[in-house]
């Protein structure tokens, strides 16, 4: 189903929006922990372009998607964690502030390394070329530039600047986002009706089996290398839960509704998924300082 130009346009504005809102949440004191801790801040942010690519990649080939369906899984596989991460840390009892920089620096490099994983795993689906599909690298990079990287700036500078001004218009900035995802959802949904009985049962496995293995390798890679348990929890949950409103919009922008999909079954799984583990580690199994308090 083709979409018209003020569709194309209006989901990367409506994006832009809500990354300026995230801007608003962040200081440059929060990047701090990049230096205090830097081994648990890259182990949390290079899983979401290494673990979760190579799960998705693993997930389509086991499944045998076909290619617009499998692009979306990469696609969803390829994105930064955002603000929903944060909040789950925040019920799981985490370390939020090894959370948020882990959201902050993966979303700042999204827009380099997103663009360069979609383009080589899409090459390794669609190895012949035979696709009519064209994965353009520069345009993507340009795209998310614009409505992830100026944005979250503009907002920083705003909230450096204005900082009484950026923490009354936060809250309403969180309303906006949640909002704004449950319309792309339904958007994405709506242009998906033809088939989407068809596809969501697929779809819904791969996601589930993509998310699930996020939450187990975040888990364990960590605790491989030393990382502290609460920590280890903490990059679990920012490695499983990605940011779906992103890729929803650049799958609409460059691709079509269809590749939108996953990422729209995604969003409304993590929720339920990031619920449940928040609920297991926060109250089933607490770390000892909290039974202890």
């Amino acid at each position: 189903m083709q979409l018209g130009a003020v569709e194309k346009g209006l989901l990367p504005a409506l994006l832009a929006i809500v990354m300026l809102g995230m801007g608003f949440g962040l200081a440059i004191g929060d990047f701090r922990r990049i230096f205090t801790t830097p081994l648990q801040t890259l182990v949390g942010t290079l899983g979401h372009f290494v673990i979760m690519p190579l799960a998705a990649y693993a997930v389509v080939l086991i499944l045998g998607l076909e290619y617009e369906l499998a692009l979306g899984v990469i696609l969803v596989g390829s994105c930064p964690s955002g603000t929903t991460s944060n909040l789950i840390n925040y019920l799981a009892k985490g370390d939020v502030a090894l959370a948020v920089v882990i959201t902050a620096l993966s979303t700042l490099l999204c827009p380099l390394l997103t663009p360069i994983i979609v383009t080589f795993f899409g090459s390794l689906l669609d190895p012949t070329g035979s696709s009519v599909m064209q994965i353009s690298f520069v345009e993507m990079l340009k795209t998310v530039v614009v409505i992830i990287v100026l944005p979250i700036s503009i907002g920083m500078a705003v909230k450096h600047k204005f900082p009484n001004f950026a923490q009354k218009i936060e809250t309403p900035y969180k309303v906006f986002s949640i909002l704004f995802l449950v319309f792309v959802v339904a958007f994405v949904t709506y242009k998906n009706r033809d088939n989407f009985i068809e596809m969501v049962l697929l779809v819904g496995l791969a996601v589930i089996l993509h998310n699930t293995f996020g939450f187990i390798a975040g888990y364990f890679f960590p605790k491989i290398l030393g990382i502290a348990e609460k920590q280890a929890r903490t990059i679990s949950i920012e490695v499983a839960i990605q940011n779906t409103t992103l890729g929803m919009t650049l799958a609409i922008q460059f691709f079509g509704p269809k590749v939108a999909l996953p990422s729209a079954i995604f969003s409304i799984w993590m929720y339920i998924a990031g619920i449940m583990m928040a609920l297991f580690w926060g109250y089933v199994v607490p770390l000892k300082e909290e039974k202890a308090a």
